[in-house]
C-alpha cells in the first residue's frame, strides 16, 4: 500500500488573525493615549480657567479699593460692581457687599447696622465677596468660578478717642523767657528727656474720663483716678500706651485708682503712629467757592453755613463783610491766610480783642452750630470752637443728657483740622472768665492738630468752665492743655464708633490712611 504524502495545513489564516489581534491592541493603546492626552488637555484648560477666574476676583478687589480711596463711603451706597477684566474678554468679576452678621442685606438707610460687624476680632470691618469669572464666550467650555471675600478695616488716628504723639506741653507754649528750655524739649519723648530737662508735663488727673480706645507713642503721666475705656463695652477697648506710665497713680494694677477697661485691665503697646506734618493737601481738593481766605467766622445751620470775614478795602484795610454758603458739595471747607500773617498767637495767654485785631489776615476759622450733612472745616493755622457743635440728630437732647453723649444716628460727621492748633475759646483776663467763654460745651466732630495741640485758650485763668464734651476723636502732636488747677475744665471724651468705620470727607487724606483690605479668604466656585 502506498502511503499518499501528507499535505501541510495552510497557515494564512492563523496569520490573519494576529494580525488582526495585534492591531486591535494597538488601537486599545491609542484610544487610552488619546483619552489620558484629551483628559491633560481638558485637566489643564479647567486648570487655567480656575486660575483665571482667581485673579479676575482679586482683580475685583483692587477695583472696589480704588472706588474707597475715590470715595472713602462708597461701601454705604450697597452698590453691585460687574466689570470685565481689561484685555481679558473671557474673565469678568462681580463684587457684591456681604452683610454683617446677623443681617440679611446691605441696607443704605441703615449701613453701619446692616454692613459694619460689632463684635468679635472683627468689629468694625466689613465684608465684600469678589466672584471671578472666566471662559469664552458663546464657546461649549464649561467655564470657571471662583470667589473671595475681602474684609475691610480702617487704620489710622480715627480709631482712638484720644491720640498724642508727645505727651508734653507743646513748646511752642512755654514763656518767652524759657527759651533754651523749649528748645530742648521740642520733639523729645519722656525717655529722652526725663532726668535732663524739666519738661512741662500734662498729667490724667482724677475725673478724666477716656471713654474709648487711646493711643499715645509717649509715656503717659497718670496722678489720680482716670478712667481709660469705657466699662462693659464690647469688644474691649484697647488703650495704648507705648512708653508707659509714671506718677503717683502709675503701673498696672494702678497704685492710685486709675482703671483700664480693656481685656488684660491695663495698657498696652502699639504701633508707632507718626502725625501728618500739615493739612495743607487739602487746598487740592477743596472747591473755589469754598476756599476762604482770612480770619472765618463759621455757624453752621443744618444745611447751610453763615459767614462772617474780612475783605481789604482801596486803602488796603479790612472791612467786614458776610454771606450764606451752600454746604459744600464734596464736604470740604479749606480756610487760609488773606495777606501777611503777622500775628503768632499764643493761646495760653490770650486776649482776645487783641487777637481779633490783629489776626484777620491769618488762615484761623471760628466755628460752632448745627450740622446735617457730612463736613471737614480745615485751617492753614487755628481752628477755634466758640461754641458747641453737634449734629441735628442730637439737637434739643444734650440739655437732658447729663454727662453722658447722646449717641447721633445717620451718618453725618464733623471733621476740624488745625494746622497749628485746635482751640476751645475761652477768653479770660484777670483771674476773671470773659465774655464769650461757655460752660459744658458739647463737640461732636473729629478733631485734629497736625503741627501743635488740641487746647483751651487760657487755661489757666478764671474759674471751672466744667466738663469739655467731646463726642468723636482727638489727634494733636504735643498733648494740650485743658485744665490748670481749678480753671479750664475737666475732660469727658467719648469715642463716636462710627469714626472707626467713617470719616469725615477727606480727613484722612493728609493722614494717608483709610480702608485697607486686612484678611482674604478663598472659596470654592459661585
Amino acid at each position: 500500500m502506498t502511503l499518499a504524502r501528507l499535505r501541510p495545513r495552510a497557515q494564512d489564516g492563523f496569520t490573519m488573525i494576529i494580525a488582526i489581534g495585534v492591531m486591535f491592541v494597538t488601537a486599545l493603546v491609542l484610544v487610552a493615549a488619546f483619552t489620558v492626552a484629551n483628559g491633560d488637555v481638558h485637566n489643564s484648560r479647567r486648570s487655567t480657567l480656575e486660575k483665571q477666574a482667581y485673579y479676575a476676583a482679586l482683580a475685583g478687589i483692587q477695583e472696589y479699593e480704588v472706588l474707597l480711596q475715590q470715595e472713602p463711603n462708597y461701601w454705604q451706597n450697597c452698590k453691585t460692581v460687574e466689570k470685565e477684566v481689561p484685555e481679558g474678554a473671557s474673565q469678568s468679576y462681580i463684587v457684591k457687599p456681604v452683610p454683617a452678621t446677623g443681617q440679611s442685606a446691605c441696607s443704605t438707610e441703615a449701613p453701619f447696622t446692616s454692613m459694619i460687624e460689632s463684635k468679635g476680632l472683627l468689629a468694625n470691618t466689613f465684608r465684600i465677596r469678589s466672584t471671578g469669572r472666566a471662559g469664552l464666550k458663546g464657546s461649549h467650555s464649561e467655564g470657571a468660578e471662583k470667589s473671595v471675600i475681602a474684609t475691610f478695616g480702617v487704620s489710622g488716628f480715627l480709631q482712638y478717642v484720644f491720640y498724642t504723639n508727645y505727651e508734653t506741653e507743646d513748646p511752642a507754649l512755654y514763656a518767652a523767657s524759657e527759651p533754651t528750655l523749649a528748645k530742648n524739649c521740642e520733639k523729645k519723648k519722656y525717655s529722652e528727656w526725663n532726668g535732663k530737662y524739666s519738661c512741662k508735663v500734662i498729667n490724667f488727673k482724677t475725673g478724666d474720663e477716656i471713654e474709648g480706645p487711646m493711643h499715645t507713642n509717649d509715656a503717659a503721666s497718670v496722678e489720680g483716678s482716670t478712667i481709660f475705656g469705657r466699662k462693659g463695652h464690647e469688644p474691649k477697648d484697647t488703650i495704648e500706651i507705648n512708653g508707659g506710665t509714671y506718677g503717683p497713680a502709675s503701673g498696672c494694677p494702678s497704685k492710685g485708682g486709675a482703671v483700664y477697661n480693656t481685656t488684660s485691665g491695663c495698657y498696652t503697646k502699639g504701633a508707632e503712629l507718626t502725625p501728618p506734618a500739615t493739612d495743607e493737601s487739602l487746598e487740592f481738593y477743596v472747591e473755589s467757592e469754598n476756599h476762604l481766605h482770612g480770619q472765618t467766622h463759621l455757624e453752621l445751620k443744618g444745611n447751610e453755613i453763615a459767614v462772617k470775614y474780612f475783605i481789604k478795602n482801596a486803602k488796603g484795610e479790612y472791612e467786614s463783610a458776610s454771606k450764606t454758603l451752600k454746604w459744600p458739595a464734596n464736604g470740604l471747607l479749606y480756610v487760609d491766610e488773606n495777606g501777611v500773617c503777622k500775628e503768632e498767637f499764643n493761646p495760653q495767654s490770650a486776649d482776645t480783642s487783641t487777637e481779633e485785631t490783629n489776626t484777620k489776615g491769618c488762615g484761623n476759622v471760628y466755628v460752632s452750630g448745627v450740622y446735617e450733612k457730612s463736613l471737614t472745616i480745615a485751617a492753614s493755622k487755628d481752628v477755634i470752637v466758640n461754641g458747641s457743635i453737634y449734629p441735628s440728630s442730637v439737637s434739643g437732647k444734650l440739655a437732658a443728657s447729663g454727662s453722658s453723649a447722646t449717641k447721633p444716628s445717620g451718618t453725618a460727621v464733623l471733621g476740624l483740622i488745625g494746622n497749628r492748633f485746635v482751640r476751645v475759646y475761652h477768653p479770660c483776663s484777670g483771674g476773671t472768665n470773659g465774655t464769650g467763654s461757655f460752660k459744658d460745651p458739647w463737640i461732636y466732630a473729629a478733631i485734629l492738630a497736625t503741627q501743635n495741640s488740641w487746647i483751651v485758650d487760657n487755661s489757666e485763668c478764671g474759674s471751672s468752665e466744667g466738663k469739655l464734651n467731646v463726642f468723636g476723636a482727638i489727634g494733636q502732636d504735643y498733648r494740650g492743655v485743658v485744665l490748670v488747677g481749678s480753671s479750664g475744665y475737666v475732660k469727658n471724651y467719648e469715642y463716636d464708633d462710627r469714626l472707626a468705620t467713617d470719616e469725615p470727607p477727606y480727613f484722612l487724606t493728609p493722614l494717608k490712611a483709610g480702608w485697607k483690605v486686612i484678611r482674604q479668604t478663598a472659596q470654592g466656585p459661585g
